[in-house]
């Protein structure tokens, strides 16, 4: 019996079926494994800072260091007019930082500090005078607590911050009082002192942890005191690199 060309279309389409479907299923098996360039579907709970390496752990470690401009004020309880104010030190800190939410941080740290100013006056008239200079020294340790909001723009995390710190002094404040050429050395005890800070850090993923540049600005609420007497107020801006690690790592996708 002759066949219509229908049935004959028909009858060639139910016998393509079954390679039809054999391809469709190949075809989405190199999908999932990731051929022809596919990716793995994201998860739906993951944080994209964490996906950086940015925010998955839970408290983060590192050390800083770099110059920091130095700013002496004479007080008003000291015959000084005049003040060498610009002064470079160099500051040192280790800090401990514990990530309380994705977009909030607490921070710590202990940080060495190195004054040195220099203030001076003049007495007498213009064709006769005398100066005065005090040069002090002093090493002190530093304990600042922060509280960080942190951003992930791109790569990078960016963290503005704020707080205070309390100076404790390491020893007694050296001090040289020079008149004309005459010289005398002294040493006078020096009592702690609190303060204000504030600046932004940024972070980028490198390595095993995190290159760190941090740039503030701190300034002591009172003044340096020498037994009675007040001499000086401080302020800095400092700018310093430096790495951390991060430790107790958070659940998958970063989060809490």
């Amino acid at each position: 019996m002759k066949r219509h060309p229908r049935h004959k279309a028909l009858i060639a389409l139910l016998c393509l079926a079954p390679c039809f479907a054999a391809a469709q299923a190949r075809t989405e098996e190199w999908v999932d494994t990731g051929r022809f360039g596919a990716e793995e579907p994201d998860d739906p709970g993951a944080s994209p800072a964490a996906a950086k390496g940015l925010n998955t752990d839970w408290l983060y470690l590192g050390l800083r260091a770099g110059p920091s401009l130095r700013f002496y004020t004479p007080s008003n309880d000291t015959p000084y007019t005049g003040n060498d104010t610009r002064s470079v030190s160099v500051d040192i800190a280790l800090w401990a930082k514990l990530q309380v939410l994705s977009f909030l941080s607490i921070q710590t740290e202990a940080g060495f500090t190195w004054d040195n100013a220099s203030l001076w006056a003049y007495t007498g008239t213009v064709t006769a005078y005398d100066r005065y200079t005090e040069d002090y020294t002093a090493l002190s340790f530093q304990f600042p607590f922060m509280v960080k909001l942190d951003f992930y723009p791109g790569r990078f995390r960016l963290s503005p911050f704020a707080g205070a710190y309390y100076l404790l002094p390491l020893r007694k404040i050296e001090a040289s009082r020079s008149l004309n050429d005459d010289k005398e050395s002294f040493s006078y005890k020096i009592s702690p002192s609190i303060g204000f800070l504030g600046g932004l850090s940024g972070a980028m993923k490198f390595g095993p942890g995190m290159i760190i540049i941090d740039l503030r600005y701190a300034a002591d609420l009172g003044e340096f005191k020498v037994e009675d007497t007040r001499i000086f107020k401080r302020s800095m801006i400092s700018f310093t690199v430096g790495y951390e690690f991060g430790f107790f790592t958070k659940q998958k996708g970063g989060r809490p």
